[in-house]
């Protein structure tokens, strides 16, 4: 008896901690929740009050409440209880700053609560999804923000960006799910922003652009600070553009980013870097993900992993791209992987370990260029633009290259392709290991492994599967520069040839 009544006084204790902190319902301040009268007033009513006293929790019960923008400050929760929405209006003239829910160099705030949040978003872009000029985005802007909490709720419909955390620190996003139309313009899912110790897990987006995105866009005044030590985990990814994805505006550093455990599904790109501006990537990591692309209305082409190092502008700095990892990731697509950098910046240390790539189709490549990522970038010269090569897995302008556990398999009913399962070009101390596969068309004109301007490259515990032709072919590669040690290559027609590998190198 003594430890019922123990756990029941330790059961009691907790539920008086969670309801300890002041309650502040909206309904008290004049919020008529009947999804027509304007209750942003009413609202912010609430939410200063609650401010005033300390900080608490500003409660909206079930119902529906329009408003414009709500300004959250330091130690105020705001809570959506089930079955209550916040539509944003459809108004632009209420919105001033121009989002729903904004703070600004506040600390300890949260939402939460299990209701939904909708933004309206098709009112702010015509039938043909051009965006109106003036919209309210994003919809959820935090900046200068410190311990930001974002739980348990479902947002909707964004006119633009749905949450950007910009220039804070500490900001967990767990339990939600966001869903824009697919279609709508610029509807990003999460844009960590010049951010540290950003934590996303367990959450459900679909987003008519990017799903999580990265970006140190320089918008919080000064230099741009990097974005750094995110976790992003055990989320499922919907996007019309990138699933998950660095840049493309990288005015500053991102560094010390992990990414594990998702599901990125029909998907234009799954994982892309755009590296433009003159910020380091650094430390990135990529681990147990699967990654199914599909073709969407912007464009024929899919990139299950995309990345690519450019600068933006002639004058501006060069961005770097390094120690980059990625690890168990199954991949099914009609598309290629393509990771380049430049010849004189090339990217450094990148790593691809037990890879499943399984081909379900074949796109057309000729005269396939890459995705830029802005259209306010200068003109791509063939020696950094490397998207129409035949092949699985393209690497170009790289110095240390190691992959490990590659394994391609082509799994289409149209006719085979002339493909290389994996092709390099300019790539500096290249080490494949484990790998399995064959070209695309059995015994076809292109190698297994085409080399191009490629050094330092060895070979090994491969193992070349029933219609390979060539295995190794070389272009501008001197035989010395190739080592096989250690491979099972019974199958192969030859094991390594001059020629076999598709022209490209201008």
């Amino acid at each position: 008896m003594r430890y019922v009544c123990l756990a029941l006084l330790l059961l009691s204790g907790t539920a008086s901690a969670q309801t300890s902190a002041p309650l502040f319902n909206v309904l008290n301040y004049g919020a008529r929740a009947d999804g027509a009268a304007n209750d942003a007033a009413a609202i912010q009513k609430a939410i200063d009050a609650c401010a005033r006293s300390g900080g608490g929790v500003v409660q909206l019960p079930a119902g529906n409440y329009v408003s414009g923008t709500l300004v959250l400050k330091t130690n105020v929760t705001l809570h959506l209880a089930p079955g209550a929405t916040l539509w944003g209006s459809k108004k632009i003239d209420d919105y001033d700053p121009p989002h729903l829910i904004y703070a600004r160099e506040a600390e300890n705030i949260a939402l939460e609560g299990g209701g939904t949040i909708n933004g309206n978003g098709e009112a702010y872009w015509d039938s043909s999804f051009r965006p109106h000029e003036r919209r309210p985005s994003p919809l959820i802007e935090f900046v200068k923000c410190r311990n930001v909490r974002i739980q348990d709720l479902s947002i909707r419909n964004a006119p633009g960006w749905t949450i950007h955390p910009l220039d804070c620190d500490g900001v967990k996003i767990r339990g939600i799910s966001i869903v824009n139309h697919l279609r709508g313009p610029n509807t990003d899912g999460i844009d960590p922003d010049s951010s540290r110790n950003v934590a996303i897990s367990d959450s459900y987006i679909e987003a008519g652009d990017d799903c999580i995105v990265l970006k140190t866009t320089g918008r919080g005044g000064g230099p741009a600070r990097p974005c750094e030590n995110v976790t992003v985990t055990n989320c499922t990814l919907v996007s019309d553009d990138a699933a998950l994805k660095l840049g493309t505006e990288s005015h500053g550093d991102f560094r010390h980013c992990l990414f594990s455990n998702c599901v990125i599904s029909a998907s234009r790109v799954g994982i892309a870097f755009y590296a433009k501006d003159g910020g380091t990537f650094e430390g990135i990591s990529f681990s147990n993900i699967t990654i199914d692309t599909r073709i969407t209305h912007r464009e024929s082409v899919v990139w299950p992993i995309f990345i690519d190092l450019e600068k933006r502008n002639e004058d501006w700095r060069q961005s770097r791209i390094r120690d980059v990892s990625f690890s168990d990731i199954v991949i099914h697509s009609k598309g290629r992987v393509l990771v380049g950098g430049m010849p004189d910046h090339p990217l450094e240390n990148i790593t691809f370990r037990n890879i499943l790539m399984r081909v379900t189709g074949f796109e057309q490549v000729e005269k396939v260029a890459k995705p830029r990522g802005s259209s306010r970038v200068r003109p791509a010269g063939r020696e950094i633009d490397y998207a129409s090569v035949p092949a699985a897995f393209i690497f170009a302008n790289v110095r240390g290259l190691n992959l490990r556990g590659i394994r391609v398999i082509w799994d289409t009913a149209a006719p085979p392709q002339e493909r290389h399962a994996i092709y390099a070009a300019r790539v500096e101390d290249l080490r494949i290991a484990e790998f399995s596969g064959r070209q695309a068309a059995p015994e076809g004109k292109l190698a297994v492994i085409g080399l191009d301007a490629t050094k330092n490259v060895f070979i090994t515990g491969s193992r070349a599967e029933a219609g390979a032709g060539v295995f190794v072919g070389l272009r501008g590669v001197g035989k010395d520069d190739v080592v096989l040690a250690g491979n099972d290559l019974k199958r192969a027609r030859r094991e390594v040839k001059q020629g076999a590998t598709h022209v490209h190198l201008p």
